[in-house]
């Protein structure tokens, strides 16, 4: 299972993001957010923590999916600079 999923991901990184990925799709749809609203938050945020002393930390839907991303891109610019 873990191996299956490390090779899914590596052929996503080599061919390309999916356009149907769903955080494409959410990125797509609010991609010029000017204001918070719920349904964004519901949407895009698995949930906030609020610590004692006033720290937070946010845990996004698809921040693996944006880490992915984020090194498709940066391999595909290397490539295309190489």
């Amino acid at each position: 299972m873990i191996l299956d999923n490390l090779f899914a991901e590596r052929d996503e990184l080599e061919h390309g993001i999916d356009t149907e990925n769903p955080f494409l799709t959410a990125f797509r749809q609010h991609e010029n957010i000017d204001k918070l609203t719920r349904d964004i938050l519901i949407e895009l945020i698995d949930h906030i923590k609020i610590y004692e002393g006033g720290n937070i930390s946010v845990k996004f839907k698809f921040a693996d999916e944006l880490r992915r991303i984020a090194e498709y891109v940066e391999i595909n610019k290397q490539s295309a600079a190489g």
